[in-house]
């Protein structure tokens, strides 16, 4: 049976490269592909080296870096199929967020811009 999960906060589809930090060290990558004010959504995980970013639990703590941005702090809400819920441990303020989604959708790309004559 499938449970439908609903979000409190509008979320915003992105597309960025993130990796997944536990306890210190690098456990995997993905592709950040959702933002809210207080999570994310990352799916296509692969794992780093021996640890296994599927093995997380749910509430351990992970950090999410992000190409071009500051890292993100959170907990794991959900695991399922190769896809990583993020519930944030500091919900954004809504410039950040803006911002955020600007960065993660290739607005502030260097190459990007020059295309657009910017």
């Amino acid at each position: 049976m499938r449970v439908l999960r609903y979000s409190a906060h509008q979320r915003f589809a992105v597309r960025r490269k993130a990796t997944i930090h536990h306890e210190g060290r690098r456990i995997g990558s993905g592709l950040l592909v959702e933002l809210s004010q207080e999570g994310c959504r990352i799916g296509c995980l692969s794992d780093a080296g021996q640890s296994n970013v599927l093995a997380l639990e749910i509430s351990d703590q992970v950090v999410i870096k992000i190409d071009g941005a500051p890292p993100i702090e959170g907990r794991v809400r959900w695991t399922e199929g190769g896809i990583l819920g993020v519930r944030l441990t500091h919900a954004f303020h809504r410039a950040e967020l803006d911002s955020l989604i600007r960065t993660c959708r290739g607005e502030f790309d260097e190459t990007e811009a020059r295309e657009y004559g910017t």
